[in-house]
């Protein structure tokens, strides 16, 4: 598969956005365990790293001759950390906070909570937009193919 320029321009904004996401992962993942007692990250460390670093890793597969694949891996990872952060965020909070915590951290998990649905949403939509040059690129026809 050859590689036009708009795949390789939606392949960088995707990467981007991806590791933009790894930022926003990590903030809010030390926010929320400063603002709730009972949120550790120890427990968590293996979908905090498959998280943080499936995507950054796969993001940059797309560059080369195995995007398709790629793009199709990381749809279904996107999707994945967009329902598993969904259901945390209402599922973990206490509804009755035990200890007073400082409210900056609540304004920070907060908006790098809707922060990180926001980029989930964008490189979503920015890995369709990919996937669809690459079917189009992959179904245009050639000068050694005949037309019917």
């Amino acid at each position: 598969m050859i590689l036009t320029e708009s795949i390789r321009l939606l392949a960088k904004q995707a990467v981007f956005v991806i590791s933009a996401h790894t930022v926003l992962i990590m903030i809010s993942t030390y926010a929320h365990e400063k603002i709730d007692l009972f949120f550790s990250l120890v427990p968590n460390m293996p979908a905090f790293l498959f998280f943080c670093f499936a995507p950054l890793i796969i993001v940059f597969l797309l560059s080369t001759k195995f995007a398709r694949q790629a793009a199709v891996a990381l749809l279904g990872i996107l999707a994945g950390i967009l329902v598993y952060n969904i259901t945390t965020r209402f599922t973990v909070l206490p509804v009755i906070p035990h200890q007073e915590t400082s409210l900056i951290w609540k304004i920070i998990y907060e908006g790098s909570f809707g922060l990180l649905l926001v980029s989930e949403a964008i490189a979503i939509w920015l890995t369709f937009k990919l996937l669809r040059e690459i079917h189009k690129q992959i179904n245009s026809p050639t000068k050694d193919t005949p037309i019917p």
